[in-house]
């Protein structure tokens, strides 16, 4: 499996999780500029807006999948969300940072809220 499909294949099972826990999927693989948030979503208890970025893995991968989101991605991250809300209107809505790791070929799936 490439890197790019090991990568959708992420996304995909990352959008399954949170649609399964109470989220509502706002966009997919949002762009602003050369900045990309894989997975836009909103919390339907709380309305708050979770920015996501999905880091998939394949067995015998090296380290943790969270320990990618280093310090420049968090910044590139902050810059595409800030864009978003600005487009959306959502400057006023509470908004987080999650990390979802995706393990695979089995799926496994550990959420970290409030990443960063």
């Amino acid at each position: 499996m490439s890197t790019l499909q090991t990568g959708q294949q992420g996304e995909r099972i990352a959008e399954r999780f949170l649609k399964r826990n109470g989220c509502r999927i706002l966009a997919r693989n949002y762009r602003a500029g050369r900045h990309e948030i894989d997975l836009i979503a909103e919390e339907k208890s709380t309305g708050t807006i979770v920015f996501v970025e999905v880091k998939a893995r394949t067995e015998g991968g090296f380290g943790r999948p969270a320990d990618a989101v280093h310090a420049d991605k968090q910044r590139f991250l902050r810059l595409a969300a800030q864009s978003w809300l600005l487009e959306h209107g959502g400057t006023e809505q509470s908004a987080r940072f999650d990390v979802i790791e995706v393990l695979l070929p089995q799926g496994t799936v550990n959420r970290i809220e409030n990443a960063f």
